[in-house]
């Protein structure tokens, strides 16, 4: 046939008129030898012409099945190449051309999603994909070998109580908590969002606060039941030692001790009393932090009101202080109320640390680093303790008469709640920075 001496575009082209011309003279043909009663020649005519009609039946089919094994091809994402029709070469080569380009896509997509799902099997941390109704939709060998968890509700997980299912639901994104497993087992549960073409999700990260949690965490732990022991000793010492002293002395000997005595020694326990119930009240304070409610607040308008307070803090010493937004437009997606008493805390050490001192010096900023914004206080003061410079993070250390201890424990659980952290440079050639980073909004 002709398609068979004719290749490419052209060729198919001026095949398929041929085979429309050969149609036309061989119906012209069949008409004239009818009209002489040449029947043979018009039914040998006629044959010939059905010859012709069904080869370019044949070439039209045979390039439409190419195509369509070629888009089905492509919506299955599978790999079978149509073999090319003759006579539509260039169409066949555009088409391996194309599935040659699609199966390295697939290729480098397949082995990135191998490399991530062999990052995520390898991390000692359970990982638990949450969609926005409460359904486990994917998870990683931690969490299916260490919590029994698979695909579908959050409640089916064996190792997961109601109460830690319900506490993990509730928490917002960028939150880290402490959850307990149904035998009791302590984890930092830390929860981070995303999106995907099927809607909102959130990553639940439940590491062992026992075995799995950086050395980091567990000397805050460490240093804050020290501080808590230190606190609570400095208290109770006393007490104990006045009681046993008066009911000594009135046991050997009935009147021994006089009434001002007793009152003296009540007033003592009294006074320690007080102090520890205090002690405790800080405590719980620290442990209430309230979550962040985040709304779009310009980063001037919340600098501005900053100034204010800071100049309040200052009063009528000696402190030359500054501030400044960079760039001018800068917006933050942050609970203003927080970030202001997170703020309020670190300029009130900064104006501290530095009252007294010649050229005296505070300065906020506030920049964007990235994609985060940093909030930040330097002073020019005597900075941190070199040999332990984290330790002022952890409760109720403080350097200062009458300090309460929690401020920068405070503000650094605020950034924490925003998905952010708080950090301290020392600054040069003297001084301190603390820096407050948030996401921008």
């Amino acid at each position: 046939m002709a398609s068979r001496v004719f290749g490419g575009a052209a060729g198919f082209a001026l095949a398929a008129g041929l085979r429309a011309i050969s149609i036309s003279g061989l119906a012209f043909g069949i008409l004239m030898a009818g009209e002489r009663r040449l029947y043979a020649t018009a039914v040998v005519l006629g044959g010939v012409l059905v010859l012709v009609m069904f080869d370019l039946m044949r070439s039209i089919r045979a390039a439409d099945r190419t195509l369509a094994q070629f888009v089905e091809g492509v919506t299955a994402e599978g790999y079978e190449r149509p073999t090319t029709p003759v006579g539509l070469r260039a169409l066949g080569g555009a088409i391996q051309a194309a599935l040659d380009r699609l199966a390295a896509t697939r290729a480098e997509r397949q082995q990135r999603t191998d490399f991530l799902e062999a990052l995520a099997d390898t991390v000692s941390a359970a990982l638990l994909v949450v969609d926005d109704r409460g359904a486990v939709v994917a998870v990683n060998r931690a969490a299916r070998t260490g919590l029994g968890a698979g695909a579908g509700p959050m409640a089916a997980i064996p190792a997961l109580s109601a109460e830690t299912v319900q506490r993990l639901l509730d928490l917002p994104v960028g939150a880290r908590d402490i959850v307990r497993l149904a035998d009791q087992r302590a984890m930092l549960a830390q929860v981070s969002g995303f999106t995907t073409a099927d809607g909102a999700r959130r990553l639940i990260a439940l590491q062992s606060v026992a075995g799995d949690l950086d050395a980091v965490e567990v000397k805050a732990w460490q240093d804050l039941v020290r501080v808590l022991a230190h606190e609570m000793m400095n208290s109770l010492t006393p007490i104990c030692s006045l009681s046993e002293g008066i009911a000594g002395r009135l046991r050997a000997a009935p009147g021994a001790a006089t009434e001002a005595e007793v009152i003296e020694a009540a007033e003592v326990i009294a006074r320690r009393g007080h102090g520890l119930l205090h002690f405790v009240e800080r405590y719980r304070q620290l442990t209430d932090a309230p979550a962040a409610v985040k709304v779009r607040t310009s980063a001037t308008d919340l600098v501005r009101g900053l100034d204010r307070l800071a100049a309040a803090m200052i009063g009528e010493d000696q402190v030359a202080y500054s501030s400044a937004v960079q760039p001018a437009w800068l917006v933050v997606d942050a609970d203003p109320d927080l970030i202001e008493q997170a703020a309020i805390n670190l300029l009130k050490n900064a104006v501290d640390a530095v009252r007294g001192r010649p050229d005296a010096e505070v300065r906020l900023t506030c920049t964007l680093e990235g994609d985060q914004v940093a909030l930040s206080v330097a002073d020019n003061g005597p900075g941190l303790p070199t040999d332990d410079p984290e330790g002022v993070f952890v409760p109720f250390y403080t350097t200062k008469a009458g300090g309460s201890g929690i401020g920068l424990t405070l503000a650094r659980q605020i950034a924490l709640g925003h998905g952010g952290r708080l950090d301290y440079r020392a600054a040069t050639p003297h001084g301190a920075v603390f820096r407050l980073v948030l996401p921008q909004a």
